[in-house]
């Protein structure tokens, strides 16, 4: 009973459930627009997601990572107040080059007559980004200071506010901007929470410093680049089937088994948010074998906590499917067996990545995911080159992930002496221990 009082009390604990309700939010509201919208319209939809995602982990890789690690290593409340002042001010800013590069880019695509399908996507760039800055910023901060709970409630209210107004508005007309118009709705009610909260940061603006700035941006550079790599890999399989002959009608039938593949991966990212800031402790204090020993232990755990997960998803491949998606998705149930397959492999690619941030080797990780996103694009071209179907793409993403895994740990090994045996090892013995603790009976 002691051991269930102590999970449920756990920052892990508490990520999991907030982002388990998010996720689940996420998921109807998918759900929701899968059934109602046209598959063109929705696979226009998911297109839009894919490049505003783009800037989104732009901003989120130059000041999250470097935000949680500073924080974490801070001994005063006035260095606190640097640290949230100078990240914030490069968000501020950030933000602000990406409006003014968005109306260039609208003015002279108007001009010139390219992509004139697309052009309304760059107003709407404009007002997302503006609008969900605070709320974001307040994710970071909050996970930051392991402030679990609330930082779940943000993204839990942005998906009410977004399923709420989308049903309203979805019985009057379903097009592409409507829906948007959700989107930049929802945003703006959690960034006025976050602000009204003090979670924005806004009143530490001014406490910014060049060197805090300067410090940031040498980490975030890297950091940046990675996550932006890592959403281009993800997003590139929607870029590269849409503009094949498969077209919006491919993306929706692959972004379906890929939504699904968010909803599982939720323990995953519940883990990888509550251990970066622990790791960035253990390195600042030089516990190098305590790290190397709490990261084998927690990635090992997380790849068993996944593993009859995703056996499980390829068992019920087409039910799941169907409760998503309904009629009309039968294809991508292949996809989501196929997806099953490296779905397990996630957490030891997640967490390398992780290391390597929090031991102050961000370039690494930024190659890293480069060789990944290279396997993927060529592969995904090639594979609809040769087979033509949506399989082949998810047959790469198999290859993309296990390389990534295989170059994250030579480097680990390389750098803090993990071992990929370790990890298994201590894995399964942290799994076994914690799940033979919650099922005694006493």
């Amino acid at each position: 009973m002691q051991t269930i009082t102590q999970i449920l009390r756990s920052k892990s604990f508490s990520s999991l459930i907030g982002n388990g309700l998010g996720a689940i939010f996420g998921v109807i509201t998918f759900a929701l627009l899968a059934r109602v919208l046209p598959k063109e319209v929705f696979g226009s939809y998911l297109v839009f997601l894919a490049i505003y995602g783009v800037f989104e982990t732009l901003r989120i890789g130059m000041v999250m990572n470097a935000l949680v690690r500073n924080l974490a290593q801070c001994k005063s409340k006035a260095e606190e107040q640097v640290v949230i002042g100078s990240t914030l001010f490069i968000t501020l800013f950030l933000t602000m080059l990406f409006l003014l590069i968005t109306a260039l880019l609208y003015m002279v695509f108007s001009y010139l007559g390219l992509f004139t399908s697309y052009l309304y996507f760059f107003k709407w760039f404009m007002l997302i980004a503006l609008l969900s800055a605070p709320n974001n910023f307040a994710t970071w901060y909050l996970n930051a200071k392991l402030k679990i709970v609330e930082m779940s409630s943000i993204r839990i209210i942005t998906q009410l506010v977004f399923i709420f107004i989308t049903w309203f508005y979805l019985q009057q007309t379903q097009s592409v901007p409507y829906v948007i118009l959700c989107l930049a709705a929802s945003h703006l009610v959690a960034s006025l929470l976050a602000i009204f909260m003090g979670w924005s940061g806004i009143k530490h603006l001014f406490s910014f410093t060049k060197e805090k700035i300067r410090e940031v941006f040498q980490f975030g550079k890297f950091s940046m680049g990675t996550l932006i790599g890592a959403n281009l890999l993800r997003s590139s399989d929607s870029f590269i089937i849409g503009s094949s002959f498969l077209g919006g009608a491919g993306v929706a039938l692959f972004n379906v088994p890929a939504r699904l593949l968010e909803l599982i991966e939720v323990p995953l990212r519940s883990f990888a948010l509550t251990a970066l800031p622990q790791f960035s402790k253990l390195f600042a204090e030089k516990s190098y074998a305590d790290l190397r020993l709490e990261f084998e232990k927690k990635s090992g755990m997380v790849f068993f906590l996944l593993l009859p997960i995703s056996i499980l998803c390829f068992v019920f491949a087409d039910w799941l499917v169907f409760l998503i998606a309904g009629n009309g998705y039968e294809d991508s149930a292949i996809l989501l067996r196929l997806f099953a397959s490296y779905m397990a492999i996630l957490p030891l690619d997640k967490f390398s990545g992780v290391l390597l941030d929090t031991i102050n080797k961000p370039n690494i990780n930024f190659y890293k995911v480069l060789i990944q996103l290279a396997i993927n694009v060529i592969g995904d071209i090639l594979g609809i080159y040769f087979f033509g179907n949506l399989a082949s793409v998810a047959i790469v993403s198999t290859a993309t992930f296990g390389a990534g895994v295989l170059f994250g740990y030579v480097q680990l090994y390389k750098h803090l002496g993990v071992k990929f045996s370790n990890v298994l090892r201590y894995g399964w013995f942290e799994f076994k221990t914690i799940s033979l603790n919650v099922l005694r009976v006493k």
